[in-house]
């Protein structure tokens, strides 16, 4: 069995809690052929929903009665309800569901969730249609897990933080994308639904960023070595790197990796010295005092 946080945003003049009640009213659960892990689905798993901003709420729980399927006409007519926010091609059966009388907020969950590491800006963690998650996590948003546990695994996230600087890394990466200098264009890859930012890629992974280069098409993996080591890192991107190949990229299309890191260790140079789709970035920050005078 696995676990899922399935999300639905505002759409036109929708709100995102009017989809999410049409849908459960419904048993069903529409998505798009490029949803990140929608072929992962299978009948049994469980699910959370959560609906984006501005709400930013968990709102229910339900079982998967189906995997994904690809909707005939028939479907078409029967789930769209004559409304383009509810028009798919794919989608899931729903079972066991169960709406919260009262919603819970993300954000006061966000500190006893493993799969949100950078506590500060946790929102591009829950971008996308679809989300895999522990079951530990999925307890913990349900209300299963005791308090105590949850300290424990929020005092376990914090012991990984070690640069206070890297825990904004990311959020001025995303912030400042166009002034960067990437060596090529590179434009962030988006979905229907999702971004590039915390790309989910199966099995609880998310990818940093996911990119496409505008002149030669390749996608491109980029990595923040953050805390870890340089052998976790280059086996990350590696795996990230497979799974995109194997999952997001055409038949056609190449898919190259970037590590971004505060400096370049022997490990790092070594691991990545025979991998020509592999490129190692550092980053710098210049801190000026100026004198202030009338």
């Amino acid at each position: 069995m696995n676990y899922w946080i399935f999300t639905v945003k505002n759409h036109k003049r929708l709100t995102g809690e009017e989809i999410f009640a049409q849908r459960v009213k419904d048993c069903f659960w529409g998505l798009a052929e490029k949803t990140p892990n929608r072929t992962n689905l299978s009948e049994g798993d469980m699910v959370v929903f959560y609906i984006a901003a501005p709400k930013m709420v968990f709102g229910g729980t339900a079982t998967l009665a189906s995997p994904s399927f690809k909707l005939n006409d028939s479907h078409k007519k029967q789930y769209s309800h004559e409304k383009e926010a509810y028009l798919v091609d794919y989608g899931v059966l729903l079972k066991d569901i169960v709406v919260w009388r009262e919603s819970k907020s993300a954000k006061e969950l966000v500190p006893s969730l493993r799969f949100i590491e950078n506590k500060e800006f946790w929102g591009g963690y829950l971008q996308g249609g679809i989300r895999q998650i522990s079951e530990d996590d999925f307890k913990t948003i349900i209300g299963e897990r005791s308090l105590v546990e949850q300290i424990v695994a929020s005092k376990d996230m914090e012991s990984q933080t070690e640069f206070a600087l890297e825990a904004h890394l990311e959020e001025f990466i995303y912030q400042n994308w166009e002034k960067i200098s990437w060596g090529s264009k590179l434009e962030l890859y988006k979905t229907e639904e999702q971004d590039g930012r915390q790309f989910p890629a199966g099995a609880s992974w998310s990818i940093d960023f996911l990119a496409i280069d505008k002149s030669t098409n390749d996608l491109v993996v980029i990595e923040l070595k953050k805390g870890k080591t340089s052998d976790a890192a280059v086996g990350q991107l590696l795996r990230y790197i497979s799974w995109v190949k194997e999952k997001v990229a055409s038949n056609v299309q190449n898919v190259r990796g970037i590590i971004i890191a505060k400096e370049v260790d022997d490990a790092l140079r070594y691991a990545v010295k025979s991998l020509g789709y592999v490129d190692v970035k550092t980053y710098k920050v210049n801190f000026q005092l100026s004198s202030f005078r009338e």
